[in-house]
């Protein structure tokens, strides 16, 4: 009796990656399908012919090294890796990240564009892109949230808008997670001028009437128009600009997190950062005393300057010498306090103001 050989165990990796493509490709958004895609393809490029099984722990460590020293950024390499675990914890190999030495993740300060530059911008748009940009810079809406806005997820009475899926379009949300953003007065007015297409539902149609997919392109052509360096203008920083105000505003994390459509409070949390224009205001701030004094107000001995008889106590003071400190801290902490809790009071929004609009 012939007895046939055990089939082969070992599985090739090209036809697991096109199955776990395939899955990709039915369960998640065209964007994520297109990372995953450029990414496994790269992998199997490193690996062609060979079993998913023969890849060892040292060979994927050496792949890690591979991007690095071919220029990949630390974060890009991170991201890479973490869509190539996935795969492998799919088709049964878990834990991999765990056993590879991997770059530091880089975590960078959130862009903000500078009022000076902003004007720059504004001033030199037409109606159409100035009602564009202000929406983006007035919503924190990503770029495919502002191409496929609908009249119908503005209103104007109500001044808000909404992220809402565009189901005949192919387009669904981050996450699928639909939202309502507040508007300002502001921007609300400057919808309330802004012609509609006779034809198209979108509140920003391209010439044809269909969607806009050449705004990154106009960004930079009116910052080149202004007089700026159109490589450091891009979508997404319109986006980091709302965030980083309307947290400086006095507007709780929760609420941000919301309005920004973010997963975690986390996320969220990183546009917590100082302002950069801030030098004006720096020089407003005074240190009394600091000021040079003239020769004869150096020899004046003051009372506090005095140390007082024996027998007589000084006023005890806060063991915080300045008098203004206690106050500041306890506002300090108080604003902290505001910002974890859930913001009811939506008015406040016509006081974020975007005086270059």
């Amino acid at each position: 009796m012939h007895v046939l050989p055990a089939p082969d165990s070992r599985r090739l990796l090209r036809p697991l990656v096109d199955r776990h493509l395939d899955q990709v490709n039915t369960l998640k958004k065209p964007n994520t399908y297109r990372k995953y895609e450029a990414v496994l393809n790269r992998f199997c490029d490193s690996f062609r012919d060979r079993s998913f099984e023969s890849i060892s722990t040292e060979e994927l460590n050496d792949f890690v090294v591979h991007l690095k020293k071919s220029g990949m950024q630390s974060n890009t390499v991170l991201h890479n890796v973490v869509i190539i675990a996935q795969f492998f914890k799919r088709n049964g190999r878990s834990g991999i990240m765990r056993q590879l030495q991997l770059p530091e993740r880089s975590v960078p300060l959130p862009k903000e564009y500078r009022e000076t530059d902003l004007a720059k911008v504004l001033d030199v748009c037409d109606p159409r892109e100035r009602a564009v940009f202000a929406t983006f810079l007035m919503t924190g809406f990503r770029e495919q949230e502002i191409m496929y806005l609908f009249w119908t997820d503005v209103n104007l009475a109500l001044r808000t808008v909404r992220v809402t899926a565009k189901r005949d379009y192919g387009f669904s949300p981050k996450r699928w997670e639909e939202r309502e953003v507040p508007i300002t007065g502001q921007l609300a007015e400057v919808l309330q001028n802004h012609p509609r297409r006779a034809g198209s539902p979108f509140v920003f149609p391209s010439p044809t009437g269909n969607r806009e997919q050449h705004m990154l392109d106009h960004c930079k052509a009116v910052a080149s128009r202004a007089g700026l360096d159109s490589s450091k203008f891009d979508l997404k920083t319109f986006r980091s600009t709302y965030a980083t105000r309307m947290l400086r505003s006095g507007f709780d994390v929760r609420t941000v997190q919301s309005w920004m459509g973010h997963k975690s409070l986390e996320t969220t949390m990183r546009y917590l950062v100082p302002a950069s224009d801030v030098h004006a205001r720096l020089d407003q701030v005074e240190i009394p005393g600091l000021r040079q004094k003239p020769a004869a107000a150096h020899a004046a001995i003051t009372e506090k300057h005095v140390r007082p008889a024996k027998g007589i106590q000084r006023t005890k003071k806060s063991a915080m010498t300045p008098d203004v400190a206690p106050g500041i801290r306890v506002e300090f902490r108080k604003s902290w306090i505001r910002m974890l809790e859930p913001s009811s009071q939506l008015g406040k929004m016509d006081h974020v103001l975007f005086s270059v609009i």
